[in-house]
């Protein structure tokens, strides 16, 4: 139950960053390219992660789906960010 309860938390709190920063991002143009990197930057680290899962999973011993469960849900943490950013503009 704790397990769930911080994988939760862990949701929440990439998705209600990745919501101040699309939010602020649809404010100023400078923020937004900044932003943008951000998250090019959030994909092709997600996109390594996933390659390397078996890797990654050894390196930092946990549990494979306690793992994916983290990349789905900072993936779609992000999406919910992205959707401020363009309900903003």
């Amino acid at each position: 139950m704790i397990k769930a309860i911080a994988l939760g938390n862990s949701f929440l709190l990439t998705a209600i960053a990745s919501s101040l920063l699309c939010w602020a991002a649809s404010l100023d143009s400078a923020l937004l390219q900044f932003v943008q990197a951000i998250f090019a930057l959030k994909l092709i680290i997600s996109a390594s992660a996933w390659l390397l899962d078996d890797a990654i999973i050894a390196i930092l011993k946990v549990d494979l789906m306690q793992f994916r469960f983290r990349l789905i849900s900072s993936s779609v943490a992000a999406l919910i960010g992205l959707g401020v950013m363009l309900c903003r503009s």
